[in-house]
């Protein structure tokens, strides 16, 4: 059961696993957004068996300043930022390869505007040429993730992404339900 972290202000700071849970609960520096939740949790603690389905989130009772800090082209970023889906062809597999879409033997850096996920097909096919060299096109132009996408780490856990925007939107009034009607 992953346990989503936000600051004072609401931001999402990060994912942690429920032993860390019981750590920041122990110390007092969390309090949880839904009492329901908090029960569960609570009963859980006490039976010495933590098994929950449900997406768990905790605030943080002090303001934690988060230094900027720029998020590195790496493979599971760029699988990420990609949505595990090849750049050429719009085939979905967790078994990509990256690809420089200007080659690194012609020059190519392993920057976020160069690097895209492609599967071994397209990757094969491509080679180290240019993409009007070999008649392919990129589904959507590459692009750095930035650090203003607090929580991007979210997309790697859909359940806590969900429970978190309709968490924001009951903050606000609405449910999440209520908007995609």
């Amino acid at each position: 059961m992953p346990v989503l972290v936000l600051n004072s202000s609401l931001q999402p700071l990060s994912v942690i696993p429920e032993r860390r849970l019981i750590v920041l609960l122990s110390k007092q520096k969390v309090t949880f957004v839904d009492e329901s939740v908090r029960s569960l949790i609570e009963e859980s603690i006490e039976a010495r068996r933590l098994e929950l389905e449900r997406p768990v989130i905790v605030q943080l009772l002090a303001n934690v300043r988060v230094p900027r800090v720029a998020l590195q082209p790496s493979r599971a970023n760029i699988l990420l930022r990609d949505d595990e889906t090849c750049q050429y062809c719009g085939k979905r597999s967790r078994d990509l390869t990256l690809d420089h879409i200007i080659p690194r033997s012609r020059g190519g850096t392993s920057t976020w505007e160069n690097l895209v996920a492609s599967c071994k097909h397209c990757n094969g096919k491509k080679g180290n040429r240019l993409l009007k060299e070999v008649n392919m096109r990129l589904l959507r132009q590459p692009r750095p993730l930035s650090q203003e996408y607090a929580g991007f780490f979210l997309l790697r856990y859909p359940k806590l992404h969900e429970a978190y925007q309709e968490f924001i939107l009951s903050a606000h009034g609405g449910s999440l339900r209520e908007m995609s009607a």
